[in-house]
């Protein structure tokens, strides 16, 4: 397959689709004209789409202008997401669906000659996790969170769920064109793991349970209660989420937990996975891959991270912000003696042994 073809399969255009251009004055009459919102606006980080904060008399909500390169029973599938949690999972801290005046929940306007799809959402204050505070009780109360996302997810069904994602880790085999743009001194530990994930761990991935997933619980997407900077106020941006395994989801997660610091590197990922594990029991052909899963993901990270720099130089210092303390923390994790994270999972997992 050619790497043009590749990138059109696995949405690999989203990233390098530049994200719609909407002046605030453009977006503040929209947002009364769409929705009757009236207000202050503020411009947000965005990857793939433009974002704006509007405080409103109605309250605060993000409004969200869709990249246009991305495909409308996607929009829709992320859309019914958040609004079957609503339904499924009412008490959990995600961003609720703001419908136009005309009951739409993703209406359409024209900004410079484009049409591009909105999606309106409540906005959920907060600091996040990483200006936060660590601690054992943080990963009980975010392990706990992801589980009960999980469960109100578990029995919805999109077609375009079935979607292809760069940010896939089950299919990190998708990332491998673009190991060239990696360090000399990284290439062969990523190298060797994308070896691993394709004949060990993805033939394995095929014949574990599968549901829609989060799929990108960064500390980015994770706020934090502004005050005690210790509670989970939100859990955000459901833009990468598809129908996967559902240990996908612990490997994404985890691998932003590792603690190159501590004397315990791995204190973070033991008192989230068994919080998770309470409310959702791992099964331990799960737990067998899941190690390799968190490592494969961080590679990731680092190796998607530098392509983009490539793509856009202009921003390299913003992109490249945590390469450091990513290619540490993925030596840290594949530095420990064999077979120590695995058992560390499966420990935590087993009620005997807690």
């Amino acid at each position: 397959m050619s790497e043009a073809i590749m990138e059109n399969a696995c949405g690999a255009d989203l990233m390098t689709t530049q994200a719609p251009i909407v002046q605030a004055s453009a977006a503040l009459e929209i947002a009364e004209r769409v929705y009757g919102l009236k207000g202050s606006l503020k411009r947000l980080n965005g990857e793939r789409d433009t974002n704006f904060l509007i405080q409103s008399q109605r309250g605060a909500f993000v409004l969200k202008f869709i990249n246009p390169a991305e495909d409308p029973n996607v929009i829709n599938f992320q859309t019914l997401a958040l609004l079957h949690i609503e339904q499924h999972g009412a008490h959990l801290p995600v961003p609720r669906v703001l419908a136009a005046r005309n009951g739409e929940a993703e209406p359409t306007v024209r900004v410079n000659e484009q049409v591009l799809t909105l999606r309106t959402v409540s906005y959920l204050d907060g600091i996040s996790q990483n200006l936060g505070k660590p601690s054992a009780a943080l990963m009980h109360e975010l392990g706990t969170s992801l589980a009960e996302v999980n469960l109100a997810l578990k029995d919805f069904k999109h077609p375009a769920a079935h979607r292809d994602l760069l940010w896939d880790v089950g299919h990190a085999e998708r990332v491998r064109p673009y190991l060239d743009y990696l360090e000399t001194e990284q290439l062969p530990l990523v190298a060797a793991l994308m070896d691993n994930h394709e004949t060990y761990v993805k033939p394995r991935l095929a014949k574990l349970r599968a549901q829609v997933i989060h799929n990108d619980l960064n500390p980015h997407n994770v706020m934090l209660d502004s005050e005690t900077g210790s509670r989970v106020s939100a859990i955000i941006d459901f833009g990468d989420a598809l129908h996967a395994p559902l240990i996908n989801e612990l490997g994404t997660a985890l691998s932003y937990q590792f603690d190159a610091d501590a004397a315990d590197p791995l204190w973070q990922i033991k008192a989230f996975i068994a919080a998770y594990n309470r409310r959702i029991p791992l099964q331990p052909e799960e737990l067998d891959v899941l190690g390799a899963l968190i490592a494969m993901r961080m590679a990731m990270a680092i190796t998607i991270a530098q392509w983009r720099a490539s793509l856009y130089p202009q921003n390299r210092t913003y992109l490249l912000r945590n390469l450091r303390s990513s290619w540490r923390n993925l030596q840290g994790l594949t530095a420990m003696p064999e077979g120590l994270l695995t058992r560390s999972l499966i420990n935590v997992c087993t009620p005997e042994v807690q």
